[in-house]
């Protein structure tokens, strides 16, 4: 007993790093403290929640006749009250308009004719500027109501989806309306989201009034809790990822933009890029018990969760219309995409792919070099490629088998069809965080079977070469590849390092950076997906964990 408490001791620096370095990861989702509803001038979620309060007493769908319009009226009254009668619309689009602008989209199918049963009713009022030409915001008034998707209840009373969105709208529009902007701001709700998009797909076609709309901004909520995600670009994102960052708290992942830019999700945003407006798209995630349920009641809110959303909203709103050059014509054309992603709470890294593709060839250069060394001197160790890489490759496969296995599993259990996006069922979270522990566990063990350095060499390989492939096909992606293949080769070179503690302090600084990638992505991966994208986060935790692990272990090893 008193060798292993020895041992402890030894390692104490190493162990210390270790969890200060996975506390510190969690905080990369930070969501602030609500602002008291007195400070008339600043985003209040204590303010913004009393909207929710009344427009969710009742679940208000499209086909809720008598709720949908109290709660329409509700958003005209609020308007009128903070910019004027003179400056509050309503948007009324027949069935047969409605159709019409349908059958002239390229993809008519995408849509449901036999669910317009009634005229669209949306609501938007305009706080002027000195410019006509503005930035729009942009959210959903109606709620869920029918059954859609396995799992889904339906007859939801829209506290969060989009009682988030609604509120933090109105919120915006009562903290500006005192001001003499240079560009205008417009705030749109729409209505029928949730029977097709109804909403926005009109407003988007209406050529009156999109030809002063810049920039838009869509406000949704899937989930309860937790950060709100900056989840979606328009393309050609250069200028619009420089603007997002006036955003404070900023919650954004450019592999998320890029996996979502390839699934067949969509939300009101969807119409106006296909019209090609540039603009951002954010929304909660965590929470999706109350999804689409009757469980999304005003008393399940979180304001936290509405505070963040508004702290990173305002300060774009504030920008933009204090600059005319927003306004410009063409100014947020550009040729390529940003990557970009948050390291730390308030700490937003972004890059042109002009650097993503010079940062590719650097690492690769590197990583040749340091190859060629070895083989030349002759150090390489000869298991890396009779029994090390086959064994990894082994241990990859049985990795996204066990991730599809639990999936289906859940699933089967909880009678719901399996779907990598989408398998609905309720409190899957505490299991899903043991497997991923577990299946940590086993690797750590796997690679104490051999020396550290051997799987951090394929580790390095593998992510280097996940780096070359998605710098060139899909950029967004590539920053996890690219800066965990960078630190695992400063923790392959540590070793020329003589000093003990320099060394420590170089493999402690080199995991923790990926710990702030990996842990974070892997937690919004879950909520996005849901049960069935696990197989997702054992394919990221097998490609990271190559590297952090060793990293990790060498980390331990030394004296």
């Amino acid at each position: 007993m008193n060798e292993k408490f020895q041992k402890i001791v030894n390692k104490k620096f190493a162990i210390i790093f270790l969890v200060v370095s996975l506390i510190l990861s969690t905080f990369v989702l930070y969501t602030p403290k609500p602002v008291a509803k007195d400070l008339e001038n600043k985003f209040s979620a204590i303010r913004a929640q009393e909207h929710i309060e009344v427009i969710s007493r009742s679940p208000h769908s499209y086909y809720d006749r008598v709720e949908h319009e109290e709660v329409r009226q509700y958003l005209i009254n609020t308007l009128t009250s903070y910019l004027g009668s003179e400056n509050v619309f309503e948007q009324n689009y027949t069935i047969n308009e409605t159709l019409e602008t349908i059958n002239k989209q390229k993809n008519p199918s995408d849509y449901d004719p036999d669910k317009l049963l009634y005229d669209i009713q949306n609501v938007y009022g305009v706080l002027k500027g000195e410019n006509s030409e503005g930035i729009l915001l942009l959210a959903h008034y109606d709620s869920r109501g029918h059954i859609g998707r396995f799992g889904e209840m339906g007859r939801s009373y829209g506290a969060m989806d989009d009682g988030y969105g609604v509120s933090a709208i109105l919120e915006m529009a009562y903290i500006l309306k005192d001001l003499k902007p240079k560009n205008s701001v417009y705030f749109l709700f729409t209505d029928a989201e949730e029977v097709g998009l109804y909403g926005s797909l009109m407003a988007a076609n209406d050529q009156e009034f999109m030809k002063n709309i810049k920039f838009v901004m869509n406000l949704e909520s899937r989930g309860r809790y937790g950060a709100t995600y900056m989840f979606e670009t328009s393309s050609k994102n250069e200028k619009v990822i420089d603007l997002y960052k006036h955003a404070k708290l900023p919650v954004t992942y450019s592999m998320a933009t890029a996996v979502y830019g390839v699934m067949p999700n969509f939300t009101d945003f969807t119409p106006f890029v296909d019209v090609g407006m540039p603009g951002l798209n954010f929304a909660t995630l965590a929470g999706l018990d109350n999804y689409h349920s009757p469980l999304d009641r005003y008393e399940y809110i979180d304001v936290s969760s509405i505070q963040h959303m508004g702290v990173q909203v305002e300060p774009i709103v504030r920008e933009f219309i204090s600059n005319e050059k927003y306004i410009s014509p063409n100014y947020f054309e550009a040729k390529n995409d940003q990557v970009f992603f948050t390291l730390f709470a308030g700490i937003l890294i972004s890059y042109s792919k002009t650097f993503a593709i010079i940062f590719a060839i650097m690492l690769l250069i590197v990583f040749s070099i340091f190859c060629f060394f070895i083989i030349k001197n002759k150090t390489i160790d000869k298991k890396i490629l009779t029994k090390i890489l086959p064994f990894s490759l082994i241990t990859f496969i049985s990795m996204i088998v066990v991730g599809l296995l639990y999936s289906y599993i859940v699933a089967f259990i909880g009678k719901v069809p399996f779907n990598v996006t989408y398998t609905r069922v309720s409190n899957m979270e505490f299991p899903t965080f043991i497997l991923i522990t577990l299946l940590t566990i086993i690797l750590v063990k796997l690679i104490n079977k051999t020396k550290a350095n051997n799987v951090l060499i394929i580790g390095i390989a593998v992510n280097l070469l996940l780096t070359i492939l998605t710098t060139f096909l899909l950029e967004g992606a590539s920053f996890l590849f690219a800066f965990t293949t960078l630190f695992g080769m400063i923790s392959l070179l540590s070793d020329k390092v003589k000093n003990n503690i320099a060394r420590k302090i170089i493999l402690g600084i080199s995991y923790t950076f990926m710990f702030f990638l990996i842990i974070p992505l892997l937690y919004s991966f879950y909520m996005a997906l849901t049960v069935g994208g696990v197989v997702v986060l054992t394919v990221l935790l097998s490609l990271n964990g190559a590297v952090t692990l060793p990293t990790i272990i060498k980390q331990f090893e030394l004296k």
